[in-house]
């Protein structure tokens, strides 16, 4: 009966925290997705000020800001699968790109070499950066392809209700998979194939390279490097991150 009474407590406080203009925000942002009349920009903008808020006010509604991203994001046409099968099939590239990088040695092949490395250098992306998001409390609901890339759509409302420095290290992980991948492959095969771990090394300075420009692109505010926004990748979404913690 207590136990019960604070658990209700604890809701009521939560939900009392919320200010009036961000529920009604939220609302509608999600009529007008449910209408199909939504607009790109009040959804940034609505982020934007939720992430300014106390985090009582953050956490009473993250389940209702994960329901609204999942509706975003699902307005474009994915084919998904679960969070538990992605993880199993990176985890199963992760050890083939081992027996290849062995086969590799044992061949001298550098085609062999060159394969390895490039399983490694994605899969471990997210493997890194999922087992940090475990540590810090962010989940996800599902994976995606996109241009070709398996991706992981985090569950927002998790993250958003995360303090900032959680979400700073969150993405700063997410720049090390891909390297440590390089590195790695390198590592392995250089006493065979001196050559290849070279051209792998290269890789692994051009990965370093474009998480940096990343970075620097989200301190300085730059939304879109081409084609591509820079919060989609995580030097960037580590630099936005820190430059509205000092805005």
């Amino acid at each position: 009966m207590s136990a019960s009474g604070e658990g209700a407590g604890e809701s009521g406080a939560l939900a009392g925290a919320v200010p009036d203009e961000l529920r009604i925000g939220l609302a509608q942002i999600e009529h007008n997705l449910n209408e199909g009349r939504y607009r790109p920009g009040p959804w940034e903008r609505y982020i934007r000020e939720l992430k300014r808020q106390p985090g009582a006010a953050r956490a009473a509604l993250a389940r209702d800001v994960s329901r609204v991203s999942r509706k975003l994001h699902q307005r474009t046409p994915r084919k998904t699968i679960s969070v538990r099968a992605a993880v199993a099939i990176e985890l199963g590239a992760t050890a083939l790109g081992a027996i290849v990088l062995v086969l590799s040695r044992g061949e001298s092949s550098a085609a062999l070499g060159l394969a390895g490395a490039l399983v490694w250098i994605m899969s471990l992306q997210p493997i890194v950066k999922i087992s940090a998001a475990a540590v810090l409390g962010v989940g996800y609901e599902y994976a995606y392809l996109l241009r070709g890339e398996p991706r992981f759509k985090m569950r927002f409302g998790d993250y958003v209700a995360a303090p900032r420095w959680a979400r700073v290290i969150l993405h700063l992980c997410g720049t090390i998979g891909s390297p440590l991948g390089a590195w790695a492959a390198a590592r392995m095969i250089r006493a065979a194939l001196p050559g290849t771990a070279e051209l792998i090394m290269a890789a692994f300075w051009i990965l370093i390279a474009i998480n940096a420009v990343g970075f620097v692109a989200g301190l300085a505010g730059i939304g879109r490097m081409g084609s591509i926004r820079t919060a989609e990748g995580s030097g960037g979404a580590a630099g936005l991150e820190i430059r509205e913690a000092l805005a």
